[in-house]
């Protein structure tokens, strides 16, 4: 599959959850404080990356120093995040306790990042489709 496609497709959704995550912080430690009170974080949380993860590796595992390693490195994250989790379930309550979880500011932050990175790799995959 074209990297270039993949960047493409991935970019506006970095860069539409990172400006959710900067614009409505409140919204991401409510939702995950209902997700640790379901008791089943661990499931939860991978239904959601683990997919995303995986295709990132299958189609986009391009270890090159320029802004596209940025989906490589994510994708990683996710699946070895995902796995982990599914495996260790306790892990997943554990990181939800943390403070990074639950202060509106850690989201802010985080926001900021993925939105960046969304936006410059919109930039640098449309101008080349």
């Amino acid at each position: 599959m074209n990297p270039t496609l993949i960047q493409a497709i991935f970019g506006p959704a970095f860069l539409i959850m990172g400006l959710s995550h900067l614009l409505q912080p409140n919204s991401w430690v409510r939702f995950f404080e209902v997700v640790k009170q379901s008791g089943v974080a661990a499931i939860i949380i991978p239904m959601y990356t683990l997919p995303f993860g995986l295709v990132l590796i299958a189609t986009h595992n391009i270890w090159t120093f320029d802004w596209p390693v940025f989906l490589t490195i994510a994708g990683w994250g996710m699946t070895i995040k995902s796995a982990a989790y599914l495996l260790v379930p306790t892990l997943a309550d554990r990181m939800l306790d943390k403070k990074i979880a639950t202060t509106p500011r850690s989201y802010q932050i985080v926001g900021a990042i993925s939105a960046m990175f969304g936006a410059i790799l919109i930039w640098e995959s449309w101008t080349k489709l």
